[in-house]
């Protein structure tokens, strides 16, 4: 058998080889140059075993330049590469053109070769329950609308395998596999009645969930906040006592600076009051201005900085608990040839 088929293919291409008459269509010069280069690099792959991308380069050939003889060689490399199906189809289809173009030796070959091919073909029957068939009912082959005549016919197809689908308005899809073997036979594949799909609402919002005693609970109590506003006071304060050391360090800084200025530039004694002259005096005041604000700038900013201490440490751990209430002031305070400042809260 594997000789004889040899021999067969081998007179199939012999004949395609040959010059063909030209299909009534009417392609232009550079369609026929396109075509016969696509025709030579499909024979060649064919020589080489390489029969998919052979018979690939065959059908755009007949694509742009259509011929009786490419018809052959396709429907040969079809059934080279295991494709029964569409080799018989091709083989059919050369036949028709040939006897059309009045080339009486290639149709009688291909008819002859569809004749031989035909009882090794490989059928599949899709059957589809009448239950099943709703209206606006659609299936598939691979992914190819079926037409219903074709419900319940023995179809030739490629072996291999085969995706089957359905799919209607309101029904959910289903869908097959079925896998046909590389012999003569027939397999069948039934369509069922499709389920109904569940309504777009439904589908969209899942279903309440019915909350439990505890979590009920829970929800209805207020939550309680590890974070207090008497914590926040105690931040503040902190902040405020950064602020006033801050303020006593500047006014250091200048007091010293201008004791130095009066001792090395005006000449002033470490005397109370120092002896010197009557800018190196100025200068002596307004260091004592400055260190008194400096003091009273370092005093406030540590009483502020305890009382920030205590309020964020006493604290309760969060806004449930009783709240205390909170006051702190802070006031100058004022004497002759004095200056201070007072720090007063209550809890």
């Amino acid at each position: 058998m594997r000789v004889k088929r040899s021999v067969i293919a081998a007179s199939a291409l012999v004949l395609s080889f040959s010059l063909a008459p030209r299909a009534l269509a009417d392609p232009t010069a550079e369609d026929r140059a396109a075509a016969d280069v696509l025709f030579r690099e499909g024979r060649a792959l064919i020589k080489q075993g390489r029969y998919a991308p052979g018979c690939s380069k065959l059908a755009a050939s007949q694509k742009l330049d259509p011929m009786a003889g490419t018809l052959l060689a396709l429907a040969d490399c079809y059934e080279l590469n295991g494709e029964t199906a569409s080799a018989w189809a091709t083989f059919n289809d050369a036949e028709a053109m040939a006897r059309k173009a009045g080339d009486p030796r290639r149709s009688k070959e291909a008819a002859r070769r569809a004749g031989l091919l035909e009882p090794q073909l490989s059928r599949l029957v899709i059957e589809v329950a009448p239950e099943a068939r709703v209206e606006g009912l659609e299936v598939r082959r691979n992914a190819k609308l079926l037409d219903a005549a074709l419900f319940g016919s023995a179809i030739p197809v490629n072996p291999g395998e085969h995706t089957i689908e359905a799919a209607a308005p309101g029904k959910k899809a289903w869908s097959a596999k079925v896998l046909i073997a590389p012999k003569a036979g027939q397999s069948a594949v039934r369509v069922p009645r499709l389920e109904d799909a569940p309504p777009p609402d439904a589908a969209a919002a899942p279903a309440p969930e019915r909350p439990s005693r505890a979590r009920a609970a829970a929800s209805a109590a207020p939550a309680a906040s590890s974070w207090s506003a008497q914590k926040t006071v105690g931040l503040v304060l902190g902040g405020v006592s950064l602020a006033g050391i801050a303020v006593g360090a500047v006014f250091g800084v200048d007091t010293l600076l201008k004791v130095g200025e009066a001792r090395s530039q005006h000449g002033c004694t470490d005397d109370d009051p120092p002896r010197c002259d009557a800018e190196g005096i100025e200068l002596h005041r307004a260091a004592n201005t400055t260190a008194n604000i400096s003091n009273v700038a370092f005093a406030a900013g540590g009483a502020v900085l305890i009382a920030g201490l205590v309020v964020f440490l006493t604290a309760p751990s969060s806004d449930a608990a009783p709240k205390a209430a909170l006051e702190v002031r802070l006031q100058p305070a004022v004497g002759a040839g004095t200056a201070g400042m007072s720090l007063r809260g209550s809890f």
